[in-house]
Parts: structure tokens; sequence; C-alpha cells
């Protein structure tokens, strides 16, 4: 009997297109596309929920910020200071700052802004923050008070103060202090201003001491004298900011034998009355603190004497290197350290004594007193070894060498290094007698 072709056969027939299941690409490309649609929903939920939770900071900071307002209005007049006060809600510190400032009846400014007259209002400013704001814009409330009539004597002066950094930027919570006829002390405010109001007139003494914040010239504590006049406004100003610190690492080019008495000088046409800055030291590496953030930065080269720089200027303003050029300026940033290493001059010397190696010596280098150093520099730059010769590295200049309990032939060497000289070692014999 011939079988039918058509027929139903054993179940190892071909399956329809209807039938098959998903291949590998087609469940990569299931999941990509799942994956999408799941970081979609979870960043709609997370910025959602983000959004209910600045919400609910700026609520809660705001009634923080009204209540702030009633106990000022609340308090005995004579009472009133500027203070930071910290809230705990549902476990998260709230910061409430309230900021004091007297204020002419007209003033359309500031009371450090130079334009106005006698206060007669005290402002009051109050905002709120809280840890990880994101960008959210601090809720905060003002209102004006009048003092009680006769609170102060009309027979006063003011002080004025204005606090920047080094951006020109005010500087907030800075404190300041005056001396004279009264003793006063106050932060700051966000216009970088303490006002000092109604104070006997008389000569006062106002100064700054924030502990690693330095002036353009690298003091913590600076001051200034002013006058109070009764009926005016004398107004002070200081460029303060965080210090910077440059770390200076002196690497040799040929020998590690790198002398550590050196001292190292700064360069910013900020600080007086040259621009330049010599500090002494005994160790490599060395840090240079107390100095301003400058945004131009400082150029850095080691000694301390005019002909050190490499475009220094003799007593006649004349270069002592036509066409040499300063190390570019390092960027300083307001309470970081600088890094940066620093080669000098290499020199190898020997020391001979009739003819033959006189070693185990200590060599010393002077440089005489001139217009910029006026005590000159001398060091230890270390001892020859057993064949008298050591390799040193220098700063620039004229220097003197000589070898400690040795009497010279003829005279000591005097040796000029110069940043124009090329790189290859300078080889020195220094005979002795």
């Amino acid at each position: 009997m011939q079988r039918s072709r058509g027929g139903a056969s054993r179940g190892g027939g071909r399956r329809s297109s209807t039938e098959r299941g998903l291949t590998l690409l087609e469940l990569v490309i299931a999941l990509t596309v799942l994956s999408i649609m799941l970081f979609g929903v979870a960043a709609t939920i997370d910025s959602g929920l983000g959004l209910t939770r600045s919400n609910r900071h700026r609520s809660v900071a705001a009634n923080l910020a009204s209540q702030e307002m009633d106990l000022i209005r609340s308090a005995d007049f004579a009472s009133l200071t500027a203070l930071d006060s910290v809230h705990d809600v549902s476990g998260i510190p709230y910061t409430v700052h309230r900021e004091l400032t007297w204020v002419p009846r007209d003033a359309t400014n500031g009371p450090c802004d130079g334009a106005n007259g006698d206060p007669e209002l005290l402002r009051a400013h109050v905002w709120v923050s809280w840890p990880d704001m994101a960008g959210v814009k601090a809720p905060s409330a003002d209102t004006v008070l009048t003092p009680p009539v006769g609170a102060y004597d009309p027979n006063t002066g003011h002080v004025a103060v204005r606090v920047l950094d080094r951006n020109a930027v005010p500087a907030f919570g800075v404190s300041v202090s005056i001396v004279g006829p009264e003793s006063a002390s106050l932060p700051t405010n966000s216009d970088g201003c303490a006002f000092f109001a109604f104070l006997t007139a008389g000569t006062y003494t106002v100064s700054l001491n924030t502990t690693n914040w330095v002036d353009r010239q690298g003091y913590q504590n600076p001051s200034d004298t002013v006058g109070v006049n009764v009926g005016q406004v004398s107004s002070v100003q200081f460029d303060y900011d965080q210090r910077a610190k440059i770390a200076v690492n002196v690497v040799g080019t040929y020998s590690t034998n790198v002398p550590t008495g050196y001292s190292l000088t700064v360069f910013n046409t900020g600080l007086l009355p040259a621009g330049i800055r010599s500090y002494t030291g005994s160790t490599n590496p060395r840090t240079i603190s107390n100095l301003f953030p400058y945004v131009d930065g400082y150029s850095v080269w080691a000694g301390s004497c005019a002909d050190a720089d490499p475009e220094g200027l003799d007593i006649n303003g004349d270069p002592y290197y036509s066409g040499a050029i300063r190390n570019p300026p390092l960027q300083t940033t307001p309470g970081v350290t600088t890094g940066t290493d620093l080669t000098m001059t290499p020199l190898r010397i020997q020391v001979v004594n009739g003819g033959g190696p006189d070693g185990l010596d200590d060599i010393y280098i002077t440089h005489a007193a001139d217009h910029v150093c006026s005590t000159g520099e001398m060091f230890w730059v270390g001892a020859t070894d057993s064949t008298g010769i050591i390799d040193l590295e220098l700063p620039y200049g004229s220097w003197t060498l000589s070898v400690d309990g040795e009497i010279p032939q003829t005279a000591w060497p005097v040796i000029a290094l110069s940043p124009l000289d090329p790189l290859p070692r300078t080889d020195l014999t220094v005979s002795v007698a």
C-alpha cells in the first residue's frame, strides 16, 4: 500500500514559524528595551521624590525663618545680636542665620558702601540653610527695627569695615575687632561688612584674625588705624582669604646632593614693596605657608639675592641675565597646597692638594650682600667623597666656594651660575695648600 506524502507523519515534522522560540538576539533586545523603560520610570520616581524632599525642606525652613523673625520683633532691642542657631527637625539640622545691619532711613545699599549717612534703623535679615541643598535657594525674611528714643548717644560716630576675598567677592563670617575708646567684635555679614555703630569719638585699631586666613601680604592679623568723628562713618577695607601653600621640592639634575640651607623666593606684583618675598629654611622638600592666593599665582626660585632671580636687576636697574625669564607662575587656590619641583644649576667640585685628591672636606658657599639680600647668604653644601669630588645643585648668582679647615693656594674661587648657561654640569677644581 502506497504511503500518502501529504498525511501526518511521525512527530519529527518541521514546526511552523508561529511555534519557534525567541533567539538570543531577540532576548537581548527585549531586555535592553525593558531596562531603558525601567530606568526612565526610576528617574521619574527619583525626580518626584527629590522635588517632594525639596518642597518639604523649603516649607520647614520658611517656618523657622518666620519663627526667628517673631523672636527678633519680641526681643529687647538692646539685647539683639547677630547669631546662627541649629534646629533639628526629624533628624535634619537646619541652620538659622540672623544678620543685623545698621542703615539710614532712606538707604538703598549696605552700610559699607560709602554713600550712607548716620544709621537710624536696624535691618534684620534671616535665612535658613540645611545639608545637601542641591541648588535650592535658602528661604529668607527681612524686617527693619527702630531703636527706642534715647537708646543711643547722637554724639557718636561709626566704623564700616568691608572684607573682600581674592576675587573681590564679599567674605562672609570673618571676625572683625576694634580697639580704642571702646572695644567690640563682629562677624562680617553676607555683604562682607562689619558695621560698628554709635562709637565714642577717637582713634581705633581695626583688625582681623581668622585662623588660616591672610591678607595680600601674608599676614593673618592685619590691622589698620581709623579716626572716628561725631556724625560720620569711617570706612576701612581689607582683602582677606584662606591662605595658600606652595610645597617646593628641589631636585638635582645630576645629583641628589641638594643643599638644604638655601632660601626660597616667590614673586607676585601684589607683594610689597618690590613684588618678592624670601623664606629661609633648612629642609628639602619645604613648604611656604601663609601665601595670599593671588589669582595669577607665584613664580618661585632658589636664593634670596638679586642675581638669584632670573629676571633680577642690578643696583643700576640693568638685568643680570638679558633675555632670561622666570619659571611660569604656579597657580594657587585658597586653602590648598600646590606642589612643584625646582631644579637649580648643576656643579661638580673637586678639591685637590698638591695635585692629588683631598677627600672628606666640608664645602661652604657664600654670596655677598647686595641691594636685595642685605646680609648675603652662606650655607654648608656637603662634604667631598674620598676622591675629593662633590656634586651640587646651586641657585643662580655669584658664589664664593671655600673648604672648611683648608687654605686656598691663591684665593677661594668665585663662580657665576646663570639661567642662560647650557644644561651640562659645570666642573671646577679647587686647589688647597
